[in-house]
């Protein structure tokens, strides 16, 4: 005869209720939990985890505090720390990540107070060289700045180090390797300046700070260095302008770059091809060219067209009828604050901003690439008369047809052309 159903009711909830208590105090005669846990945000390695956890916790026992344990969320290299604190729920420490992912975050006030004087809101990561031998260093690859705050820190620190058009080109001559931007086998470089910090209203903030007074007395963390302050948009029109100029026309700049390999790196050609687009972008220049009225109209139907604000748009405007520059950080600032930031907010003068930049990139490399290849098939040419001129010269004087002059002269006239 079966049992009612009630009794196997009966039996299952006792059961069940054992199992959970089990689940929650852990199973009996094991030593004890520790009495808190602490959510650290970070992309290092396993050897790096497993060293901290260790010294924190020699640390802790040192300092007769309750024993702490590290629960990890890794992220990938690249990955942007600020968009792990908007999570549901985000860890109590970040430790790493680019500089700008702080400020930006600072800003935002997302960031707790620290407990160390000279640093109120991130610290600075230090090396942490692994026991019994030093880092290797680490491989200088490009990555899209769009995708990957790592890069974008290090290219600003690039274009920060002296004037932007020589960072730029630097930029320029990386972007030229054979490998293709965004698509990596390894992982990117860190950032030359990493940051540490506390999540404003993590569950486990005294557990935080000190995790972070361990960080500093053991060398790990410092002071963040004095950084100048950017508009909070400038850094997105960065990234926008290296993705538009070095990713999204890297084919054609490796074309570019193989014809003056070719060519011998001609000097001219080389700073042409590695200097920043224009201000206004060239499809306005092209406008203002008409001069008159009619080319004050396309320019206010263009501008109509990329934002319906008129105060927007009538600093577009301004802008475009300036003097003519190249662009540099001073101009992202300006676009950055533009109109009390609402230029930059607007999505069609984003996109059209990005393939102007995409565009006038491509035409650039291309304009290189056609007019150093003529001038490599000219060079052949002046080689073959400059053969000939010698043989003429043996025998009698003659004159090339069409020229009116002698080979030699020609070659003289062409080589001085060629070359200014």
């Amino acid at each position: 005869m079966r049992p009612p159903a009630t009794h196997r009711v009966d039996r299952i909830v006792p059961a069940a209720l054992v199992t959970l208590v089990v689940i929650a105090c852990g199973p009996l005669g094991c030593d004890a939990t520790p009495s808190g846990r602490l959510v650290v945000a970070t992309s290092g390695s396993l050897t790096d985890r497993r060293r901290l956890e260790s010294e924190f916790a020699q640390w802790v026992a040192a300092a007769s505090h309750p024993a702490v344990r590290l629960d990890w969320l890794i992220l990938a290299p690249g990955d942007d720390p600020a968009r792990v604190a908007q999570r549901r729920n985000p860890p109590d420490v970040l430790l790493g990540g680019p500089a700008s992912s702080y400020d930006r975050l600072n800003r935002m006030g997302r960031l707790a107070p620290l407990p160390l004087e000279g640093s109120p809101s991130w610290l600075s990561r230090r090396d942490w060289p692994s026991e019994g031998a030093s880092r290797p260093p680490a491989r200088v690859l490009l990555n899209d700045p769009r995708h990957d705050p790592f890069w974008l820190a290090r290219a600003k620190n690039w274009l920060g180090a002296g004037p932007f058009r020589e960072g730029y080109s630097r930029l320029v001559r990386e972007a030229a390797h054979p490998r293709r931007i965004g698509r990596l086998a390894g992982p990117t470089s860190p950032p030359d300046v990493e940051g540490v910090a506390i999540l404003q209203g993590c569950r486990h903030p005294e557990l935080a700070r000190r995790f972070l007074t361990f960080l500093a007395a053991t060398g790990r963390v410092g002071p963040a260095p004095a950084r100048a302050t950017e508009p909070p948009e400038a850094d997105s029109l960065l990234a926008d302008l290296l993705g538009a100029t070095l990713v999204d026309a890297q084919d054609e700049l490796w074309a570019a770059w193989a014809a003056l390999e070719r060519a011998g790196d001609p000097e001219p050609a080389l700073r042409w091809l590695t200097e920043p687009p224009p201000w206004p972008p060239a499809s306005v220049a092209k406008l203002l060219n008409r001069r008159g009225e009619r080319a004050l109209s396309l320019v206010e139907t263009l501008a109509g067209e990329l934002t319906a604000q008129p105060s927007v748009r009538a600093w577009l405007i301004r802008s475009w009828l300036s003097p003519p520059r190249l662009v540099d950080q001073a101009l992202l600032d300006e676009l950055a604050t533009a109109a009390e930031g609402r230029l930059c907010r607007t999505p069609s003068f984003r996109d059209w901003l990005r393939a102007e930049w995409t565009a006038w990139a491509r035409q650039r490399y291309r304009q290189v690439a056609r007019s150093t290849q003529h001038a490599v098939r000219s060079e052949s040419w002046r080689c073959r008369m400059s053969e000939e001129s010698v043989a003429g010269d043996r025998r009698a004087p003659r004159h090339s047809p069409g020229f009116g002059l002698s080979a030699s002269t020609a070659y003289c006239v062409l080589r001085t052309a060629y070359s200014t």
